[in-house]
């Protein structure tokens, strides 16, 4: 079981996509409350990185009281911190190489 952390002041998600013969993978940085944690490498295009990091903080007890859908979605990271008064920023960028994500994407 997860141990429930406080609720955070301020989340920031730092997303690195790579795209290799059709197929896109990701990884991300989560900077909570000045404490990063990464996600080396991850399948997932568009803006997964935000799933990534949502899933992550939610397993890892960060994220008390974020809903969670009954279709198998869940409650956005930007509108859980809006809701409970949390700072959120998020950024993305495209490399170009696979040992440009976080962690090398090993």
């Amino acid at each position: 079981m997860t141990r429930r952390k406080k609720k955070p002041k301020s989340i920031t998600v730092v997303g690195r996509r790579w795209f290799n013969r059709g197929n896109t993978y990701h990884s991300v940085a989560i900077y909570v409350d000045g404490v990063s944690h990464v996600v080396p490498f991850e399948y997932g295009y568009g803006n997964h990185y935000l799933d990534t990091a949502r899933e992550w903080l939610r397993k890892s007890g960060y994220l008390p009281g974020i809903e969670n859908y009954s279709y198998g979605g869940g409650e956005p990271l930007w509108h859980y911190c809006e809701r409970v008064k949390c700072d959120f920023t998020d950024e993305v960028s495209d490399v170009s190489r696979r040992k440009d994500l976080h962690g090398g994407g090993r």
